[in-house]
């Protein structure tokens, strides 16, 4: 039962209808476990990635999250959970999008909280209502929020439901804002020993990012310096900009509007995983201690991700027997014949062909996936 005061609630459907629309395109997901969004005739995908980033690297699958023309976002940020409130039983103020099947199909939103301990004395709480579509001039885009209340902090995170990532690249055009004491995070996650972050500390100059693959402290408590790399002189996080994981079978590069800012080959995952994103604070070292009544917000107007898999879509265990999809095993008949591009596009989110036919590649999905990349040049 929701402990918001009556009127709030009846508010809260009422508020997202005043809202002004933006677009007449409301969320809509492919509901498919092997998508291919806005490029059904292509076989794969090619990103040039490595050390100097002129090494092709090819991936299976492909999905394009778009959050920038969507009906009913906010042109004023929503009212925080107060102390009063269950954070994690409150409803969203905009159901029409948060609560729809499509929604639902591609997106977790978590409702978790942890209780504090004495290296992270503040309890932090997920809630619902912490996840809004919020609005910059006519562009709508995806908020996470993080708050401190006096009790607790109220935080904010959201999973991918393709919970089968075998080697990825992914991308977000995003921004940070607010106050001191709290992260935005954006990686993928298997366990803590398979994790690799892009993660935004609101405590650091606007010009200092930090890219870590975990574990970042081994078991003596100490903290691993191969772990994580925090260069600064980049673009400010408080602007939108362009961050980018490429994860591959041995090596993790992150880039910055393109440009590799950091490389590491320690701890690279190893497990099938998943696309996280987070806005969150617990008062520890890393994140600092946010300021009651303070808050601080994760945006994001898009998501791209090139992928291969491992297992099923949930990232269930299979029988022994079933057959893996797209997974360590080339499938039947067919290659990489026609091999398209997601950068340097003329629309974002729609791939481009560079090789297709007689002249495109016979890639097999063995060689793709368990590999990881071919020694072929592509000519773009």
């Amino acid at each position: 039962m929701s402990n918001l005061p009556p009127f709030v609630v009846l508010l809260l459907p009422l508020t997202a209808l005043l809202q002004p629309t933006l677009a007449a395109y409301a969320y809509t997901s492919t509901s498919n476990e092997t998508p291919k969004d806005n490029s059904a005739d292509c076989d794969c995908y090619v990103v040039q990635s490595g050390a100097q980033s002129k090494t092709p690297e090819y991936f299976q699958y492909y999905r394009f999250y778009d959050f920038r023309n969507l009906p009913g976002a906010m042109s004023d940020t929503p009212p925080q959970v107060n102390d009063t409130q269950i954070a994690g039983m409150q409803p969203t103020w905009q159901p029409n999008l948060f609560d729809s099947d499509a929604w639902k199909y591609d997106w977790g939103i978590q409702n978790w909280s942890k209780d504090a301990t004495e290296d992270f004395p503040t309890p932090m709480n997920n809630s619902v209502a912490n996840v809004y579509l919020g609005q910059d001039d006519s562009t709508s885009y995806l908020a996470l929020r993080t708050a401190r209340q006096e009790e607790y902090q109220t935080s904010a995170e959201i999973e991918n439901q393709q919970k089968n990532l075998m080697h990825v690249s992914m991308r977000m055009y995003g921004r940070v804002q607010g106050a001191k004491g709290a992260v935005a995070g954006f990686f993928t996650f298997y366990d803590d020993d398979n994790e690799s972050d892009i993660e935004i500390l609101t405590d650091d100059p606007t010009d200092q990012i930090r890219y870590t693959n975990q574990p970042s402290v081994g078991k003596d408590g100490n903290e691993v310096t191969a772990a994580s790399f925090g260069p600064t002189d980049l673009a400010p996080w408080d602007e939108w900009q362009t961050h980018r994981i490429d994860w591959l079978p041995k090596n993790s590069y992150w880039y910055l509007n393109q440009n590799q800012v950091a490389a590491n080959t320690y701890s690279v995952p190893r497990k099938q995983s998943f696309l996280v994103l987070n806005m969150w604070s617990d008062g520890g070292e890393w994140s600092g201690n946010m300021t009651v009544g303070d808050s601080a917000e994760f945006h994001v107007q898009w998501i791209e991700m090139t992928f291969n898999t491992s297992g099923p879509y949930d990232g269930g265990e299979r029988q022994r027997n079933e057959k893996r999809d797209g997974g360590l095993f080339a499938r039947k008949g067919k290659g990489c014949k026609t091999v398209c591009k997601i950068d340097d596009v003329k629309q974002l989110g729609t791939p481009e062909v560079v090789h297709s036919g007689a002249m495109g590649m016979g890639i097999s999905w063995g060689l793709l996936v368990v590999v990881g990349l071919v020694s072929v040049v592509v000519g773009y």
